[in-house]
């Protein structure tokens, strides 16, 4: 094997490693969250303005997190599928860089988009509580 396959390997078992820890860290905390086992914090969790307003906002955002959760495993497979692809497929280190980046740019918008969802699942559910008697 040599130097620009060993790199271009070894870049591509980065990507997908770190693929997989930030879809399992992302999936056990709004599983934690929505079942209540993670009490609201300023560390962990979907802290958005909304879902931050109470214990009930806070459940209710990351319920509505964790049922879109199976997207956060679907683009882990295909982005560890593409990466193992270019592995076999003997890629040049600069594309197989691009693919693990346009990879993690993918999670991050699908994780901004739903944080967006919870924020408007917690709103619903606070001012659903909040709402007249």
């Amino acid at each position: 094997m040599g130097p620009e396959r060993l790199a271009a390997t070894s870049i591509a078992a980065i990507f997908i490693v770190t693929e997989l820890v930030v879809t399992v860290v992302l999936a056990v905390v709004s599983w934690r969250a929505a079942t209540g086992r993670l009490a609201r914090n300023q560390l962990t969790g979907i802290r958005t303005p909304s879902t931050m307003r109470s214990d009930q906002a806070w459940v209710a955002g990351h319920q509505a997190a964790w049922r879109l959760a199976p997207l956060y495993a679907a683009n882990a497979l295909i982005a560890c599928s593409l990466l193992l692809a270019a592995m076999v497929r003997t890629w040049s280190t600069g594309s197989v860089v691009i693919l693990g980046i346009v990879c993690l740019v993918v999670f991050v918008g699908m994780a901004l988009c739903i944080a967006v969802i919870a924020g408007k699942a917690a709103r619903r559910a606070t001012a659903h509580h909040d709402g007249p008697p």
